[in-house]
């Protein structure tokens, strides 16, 4: 995953620890985090970015449990899109934690920043690595192409509606697919 993110993105970003949340120790599983102006438990966090700070380079962690909670017993994890795209989630996220701190800040509210480069970061994965799909979509979309794509918006705004994703990540996804642009990397 970390090999479809341009070089100059990384410029800084140390190392990615994968990690489990049920093995932090007391004094951690006790403590929070801020997200969105609210604290929440640190156990319950599905990733964590690490800023540089005292001569020490940034790093990402990610509690892998916490990102793939609810889907253990399922087939679905079986499926390498489905799976990868549980860990991508939390992993583009933090990378744009990284990215709005280190290589291009913005001023605008930190979760919804890290939320667009995540959705960009996916979707330049996703063309990478499932190349494959777009050779298959090619015959689809004639067929079924606006009647899916209808189906993907009404989904993503049932995902809003649940706060599953924020508002900045459905405009990004939404926005782009109807103005048919190709997301560049900036």
């Amino acid at each position: 995953m970390l090999d479809s993110v341009p070089k100059n993105y990384l410029a800084g970003l140390d190392a990615v620890v994968l990690s489990n949340a049920s093995g932090l120790s007391g004094k951690r599983r006790n403590g929070s985090v801020k997200s969105r102006k609210r604290r929440m438990g640190l156990a319950a966090a599905s990733g964590l970015y690490h800023p540089a700070s005292r001569g020490n380079p940034a790093w990402i962690e990610m509690f892998v449990d916490n990102t793939l909670r609810g889907w253990e017993r399922g087939w679905w994890l079986r499926i390498h899109f489905i799976s990868e795209s549980k860990l991508s989630d939390v992993l583009f996220h933090e990378i744009g934690h990284h990215i709005h701190r280190a290589v291009r800040p913005e001023y605008r509210e930190k979760e919804d920043v890290a939320d667009v480069w995540k959705v960009r970061l996916q979707r330049n994965y996703h063309q990478q690595r499932f190349g494959w799909m777009r050779v298959v979509t090619r015959f689809v979309r004639p067929l079924f192409g606006p009647y899916l794509e209808r189906q993907r918006e009404k989904l993503e705004l049932q995902m809003l509606k649940r706060g599953q994703i924020s508002q900045a990540e459905y405009r990004e996804s939404v926005a782009k697919k109807r103005s048919g642009d190709t997301p560049t990397a900036r």
